[in-house]
């Protein structure tokens, strides 16, 4: 009796959370991942999901280990997984090339496996990238069928193909944090990593049609040991996107807040724990929801079109299967899109 109570107890526990590693098929290549679902988790409730990508030469567990993210799950109940690139590598089209993995229609396939076996919730994805991983991040934000609602990046920009070529479907919020010491991935831009990081928040202040001087706000520096502190930069008056810069000055190539030798190099900013700023930010994002053109007239038969714009601000013509803002006479707005084939 007591060897039964034993097994039910360990039934319970392991149902309750657990952290699972597995592997599943794609491109002829078996892709390993981890996810980790909070003791509050049940199939009825459709949890958001984040997908924490590992920096060069890192993998899942690796990741895992380092910054944290179960925990901050666990308090805040949502699920979060570590998908691990092909030898340690995301392909994030780099300068230098690294990968020619089919990492985009991997992640992709992840996103659905989860929602379809956890009940994730497809308008609350979410993104958080170190480096190779921050750089992957964007490339999916910027072709990625899927829509992720958010990322909150680290020490990683867009490589120069990715940055030329962005298209996004979708725009997400937007919270970047990097170090102006960064010795891997300059915060200044270089032939070898893709743009500066002031050239990417312009591309993206374009995209979130955003006012263009951003307004610092402050931000606590506690540690004066660790030769470094954060200035916070918050976009005024955008339209379609949250947009959020966290500028450490003399900080390395590092999560800030993390002290550990497997997580980059540099100074390692001690002012503020990176992994829960992250969650906090990214936290409640949803992807925006487009109605349908036929529905947009007849919300707003009243009213008269006076322009229509694109997700990056510029006035255009009606577009079928194209996401389209219509700005009416009262000064309301609708996000429309209509599909034809």
């Amino acid at each position: 009796m007591r060897l039964l109570l034993l097994a039910l107890l360990l039934i319970v526990n392991c149902s309750a959370h657990s952290q699972t590693t597995d592997i599943m098929m794609h491109d002829g290549l078996n892709r390993e991942f981890i996810y980790y679902t909070p003791t509050t988790w049940s199939p009825s409730e459709s949890l958001p999901i984040l997908f924490v990508l590992h920096a060069l030469t890192q993998d899942g567990p690796g990741i895992m280990d380092i910054t944290g993210f179960n925990d901050i799950a666990e308090a805040n109940n949502f699920i979060v997984c570590y998908p691990t690139g092909i030898a340690g590598a995301w392909n994030a089209n780099m300068n230098v090339s690294i990968s020619q993995a089919d990492d985009i229609g991997f992640i992709e396939k992840v996103a659905i496996f989860m929602q379809n076996n956890f009940n994730t919730d497809s308008n609350r994805q979410y993104l958080c990238g170190m480096s190779n991983g921050a750089f992957m991040s964007y490339k999916l934000a910027c072709e990625s069928s899927q829509c992720f609602a958010a990322i909150a990046s680290i020490s990683g920009t867009m490589s120069d193909t990715v940055y030329q070529n962005c298209s996004p479907q979708f725009m997400p919020d937007i919270l970047h944090i990097h170090g102006t010491a960064d010795g891997v991935v300059s915060y200044f831009g270089s032939p070898t990593t893709g743009v500066s990081v002031n050239t990417f928040m312009e591309k993206w202040q374009t995209y979130h049609n955003c006012d263009p001087i951003p307004t610092q706000y402050p931000m606590p520096n506690p540690s004066l040991i660790d030769l470094s502190y954060p200035e916070g930069y918050s976009y005024n008056n955008c339209t379609n996107a949250e947009l959020e810069l966290i500028k450490i000055i003399g900080g390395g190539h590092q999560w800030p807040g993390i002290l550990t030798v497997w997580g980059g190099v540099g100074t390692i900013n001690l002012d503020f724990y990176s992994p829960q700023v992250a969650w906090d930010f990214l936290a409640g994002k949803q992807c925006s929801q487009f109605i349908g053109l036929d529905e947009a007239i007849e919300m707003n038969d009243s009213q008269e079109v006076l322009k229509i714009i694109d997700l990056m601000g510029k006035e255009t013509m009606f577009k079928p299967n194209t996401p389209l803002i219509f700005i009416y006479s009262d000064g309301s707005r609708e996000r429309v899109f209509r599909t034809e084939y």
